[in-house]
């Protein structure tokens, strides 16, 4: 699962943050997950106990997702639509020449303290 190693960098980012700025408890960590990135949320939220192990400044955190929804602009119709709802293709026109706008992102959002 590739989502074990993301979700260990969010982790070292979100501690190392922490520490920068004198800040001794993460209370949440809030990540935002793109419907095409690739990454599924339910495996963070069961591996995120497992990377914050033996990590004293995230004892008792929680771990919130933030689904980014994966929309596409046809470029042949103009039309804008969810690409996994439509199965990439353009429920106008068919088409699946697009332009990817949202979607695809993993950022870490917000570290609570």
């Amino acid at each position: 699962m590739h989502e074990i190693s993301v979700l260990q960098k969010a982790v070292d980012l979100a501690e190392n943050t922490a520490r920068e700025n004198g800040i001794e408890k993460i209370t949440y960590l809030t990540l935002e997950v793109g419907e095409l990135s690739g990454y599924l949320p339910v495996f963070f939220y069961k591996y995120y106990p497992i990377v914050i192990e033996k990590r004293p400044i995230f004892e008792g955190s929680e771990l919130h997702i933030i689904t980014v929804a994966g929309e596409a602009l046809c470029k042949d119709c103009e039309a804008m639509y969810n690409v996994a709802r439509n199965e990439g293709a353009c429920p106008k026109c068919g088409s699946r020449n697009k332009t990817i706008l949202s979607g695809q992102e993993f950022l870490l959002k917000e570290i609570g303290y």
